[in-house]
């Protein structure tokens, strides 16, 4: 830094001979900064507008400017960049960079506003592999990110479980969400889309509690979901679905279809040569999910959700994974030692049964070895449970991830598969039970008597 820079960061500093007080902040994190408005003016077209054509007032000869959106840490930031020309991002936090880039925008310091973004992209690792939807969220209605923006949106594609299983899914704008489903390299089974755009419709309209509850809804319900989904129904490519699947988990909904396009859709399915040729082609996630497994208990439909839920990997890579079994209950018993014998020490697994009533499967995951040392616990954040109250409806099924990683799965070798202290589900021979303590609970009954039960290693290929 020359001599000239330090002489003027000390000039901001001391606070004398100012003329501009800067408000930033609102409620306890507010405070003002005391500047000079030939420095500003000459380094910021913003500045030299705001006090030019007197968008800021003037009290006691001083310019005061107020800025509630923008943090102090951002401003200090901005002030010692434009006194000293020094834009020193590695000491600040990853919060603190995405907020100065925002207010880079705005104050139309567009030098810096590039070297950030080419600090954050060339930094990816870091910057963005935590939360991209909520940094997509933040840029979305910026044209001047959009490099930024467009890696942000591959990495989603690439991994899609990052948006449409994210905690705040909900609350992803109409407009983020229509884009990707206009994509075509969006890795994700058309099934599992159509089913999460029902339930982020359904969550913008109070009046509808859940999408399980359709068949009570009236002709004014509908109309009120097809108004919010409307933009987004246009993208789904309805031809992608399997006859059953479309039987199942479209036609209930028949009434929210455009209707320009409802008749020829029905008419695909009736006679699959009649494809109209405007329809797009089936997306990627075709190529990458559709997973066969050999299980008396599972339908491929089921088990491409799992895989979504097992691939938790957040960054640029989306794993395709294979289910080897390694023992089935009417073939090999249900015993404790033979599941030992069968499973211990082979990675990753998972365990489905099939109650003796009802239609439902409930299972779990566990990242972890199995082993026989009684009494121990597999510490681990990527377990969990879940509970598929009807086989032959997607939208009963129910995931339950360990709260408490220290007590993800237990050790015993008087029992088969157990998750939690020995609680949360437990395998007995053919008497199993579910007391939920360390993972929330999904409805599973507290005891059942299982009909058949199947566990496979997961293997990443």
């Amino acid at each position: 830094m020359s001599d000239v820079c330090k002489d003027l960061l000390r000039l901001l500093d001391s606070e004398k001979h100012y003329d501009v007080l800067l408000s930033v902040g609102e409620d306890g994190e507010a405070k003002e900064f005391k500047a000079h408005s030939l420095i500003l003016c000459a380094r910021s077209h913003y500045f030299a507008a705001a006090f030019g054509e007197k968008w800021a007032t003037k009290e006691d000869d001083k310019y005061v400017l107020n800025k509630p959106n923008v943090t102090p840490a951002t401003m200090d930031f901005i002030l010692r960049y434009l006194y000293s020309g020094v834009a020193d991002l590695a000491s600040q936090r990853t919060s603190v960079v995405f907020d100065i880039l925002l207010a880079t925008d705005e104050l139309e310091l567009l030098d810096l506003l590039n070297d950030i973004q080419k600090y954050i992209i060339e930094k990816k690792d870091e910057f963005l592999s935590e939360n991209p939807v909520k940094i997509l969220k933040r840029i979305w209605l910026h044209e001047a990110f959009i490099p930024l923006r467009n890696i942000c949106i591959d990495i989603i594609c690439k991994q899609p479980s990052i948006l449409f299983d994210g905690d705040d899914f909900f609350e992803v704008p109409e407009s983020i969400l229509e884009h990707f489903l206009q994509r075509d390299d969006l890795i994700l089974p058309e099934i599992y889309i159509w089913r999460r755009l029902l339930e982020w419709g359904v969550a913008q309209n109070h009046a509808l509690t859940s999408v399980n509850n359709s068949s009570n809804w009236t002709k004014d319900d509908f109309v009120s979901l097809e108004k919010t989904l409307h933009q987004c129904l246009r993208h789904v490519r309805y031809h992608s679905f399997q006859p059953q699947e479309f039987c199942e988990s479209v036609m209930p909904y028949k009434k929210l279809i455009p209707k320009d396009i409802r008749g020829d859709i029905i008419r695909y399915y009736m006679a699959p040569d009649n494809k109209s040729p405007q329809w797009k082609p089936a997306r990627a996630g075709t190529k990458f999910f559709n997973t066969k497994i050999d299980s008396l208990i599972m339908k491929d439909l089921q088990i491409d959700l799992i895989s979504l839920w097992i691939d938790t990997n957040k960054y640029f890579a989306h794993k395709r994974l294979r289910y080897e079994l390694l023992l089935r209950g009417t073939r090999d018993g249900f015993s404790s030692s033979i599941f030992h014998n069968l499973c211990d020490n082979k990675g990753p697994t998972l365990i489905v049964c099939k109650p003796s009533s009802g239609n439902a499967v409930i299972g779990g995951y566990n990242p972890l070895n199995w082993t026989s040392n009684s009494g121990s616990y597999g510490n681990t954040d990527r377990s969990f449970l879940f509970h598929i109250k009807d086989i032959n409806d997607l939208n009963s099924a129910l995931i339950s991830r360990v709260v408490n990683n220290v007590y993800a799965v237990y050790y015993h070798t008087s029992y088969g598969p157990c998750f939690g202290s020995a609680t949360d589900l437990v395998a007995n021979n053919t008497n199993w039970s579910s007391n939920p303590s360390h993972y929330p609970s999904t409805g599973m009954p507290s005891s059942f008597t299982i009909q058949e039960y199947e566990v496979f290693k997961v293997i990443v290929i």
